[in-house]
């Protein structure tokens, strides 16, 4: 798996191409979003700065948390750290309260981002799991069948030369997958909270499920489940209670 690609003579890593494809695709699907909810665009791009930058600093204190206890029994420099990768519900919990704060600034109503974030977010993020899969981070189990990767290049502590089970693809279509339910659910419910709540319930089972799948040792554990398994059962029993309360409202 390359991990860069050549463009007129400079090397381009492709996890971070597509980090910034993702939010482009991300950005370009609200937008439409916006023009056939009659909604001003500029307010999601407004809302987009302080998500994008609150989604950045989460992303990046997570996995120093994670990370942090490997880092010190290894003696491994704290900058080593820095430089390192994010760790994606980090990023959406920091992502949520650059939001939340944007909405209490401006006096804006916190639902009519919810839905439209909760609908496009899949899309970027399959995007980019797929920067993650020529990265060789988040890397999946041992396994020699078909469609299985292998690295050949040293990419931080991926294994070399052995065939892994591509998870983060696999993630990727589910993501894609996901995105287009929530699509039709945004525009069909007629209700935000069901949009929000879809999405909690669903990348949460994707996530925790995958979790099983995964190899790489650095995202940490506690007891029975992984660091994102723990978030995935707290972020489900949230989107529940979203759709309970959706329905309620519906109901009366």
């Amino acid at each position: 798996m390359p991990s860069s690609i050549d463009f007129f003579g400079k090397e381009i890593p492709i996890y971070g191409l597509c980090y910034m494809l993702g939010i482009f695709a991300s950005a370009f699907v609200a937008s439409l979003i916006c023009g056939r909810k009659k909604l001003p665009k500029y307010e999601i791009v407004y809302s987009a700065i302080f998500t994008a930058v609150g989604g950045l600093i989460g992303s990046k204190l997570l996995f120093i948390l994670i990370n942090l206890k490997y880092v010190i029994e290894n003696n491994i420099p704290f900058e080593a750290l820095m430089k390192g990768g994010f760790v994606f519900y980090g990023g959406f919990i920091g992502g949520f309260l650059g939001l939340l704060i944007y909405t209490k600034m401006f006096k804006l109503k916190l639902s009519d981002f919810a839905g439209i974030y909760a609908t496009v977010i899949p899309l970027g993020h399959c995007i980019g799991r797929i920067g993650c899969l020529f990265g060789g981070c988040c890397y999946g189990i041992p396994y020699d069948g078909p469609l299985s990767v292998t690295y050949t290049e040293s990419l931080g502590n991926t294994p070399l030369n052995t065939p892994l089970l591509p998870v983060q693809g696999i993630e990727a279509a589910c993501l894609l997958l996901l995105f287009l339910v929530l699509l039709v659910i945004y525009f069909k419910a007629g209700s935000t909270t069901f949009s929000v709540g879809a999405y909690l319930t669903g990348y949460s089972v994707i996530r925790f499920v995958l979790e099983y799948f995964r190899y790489d040792a650095e995202r940490g554990s506690l007891w029975l489940f992984s660091t994102s398994q723990w978030i995935s059962i707290m972020l489900f029993a949230v989107g529940i209670a979203v759709i309970i309360k959706g329905l309620k409202n519906k109901k009366r």
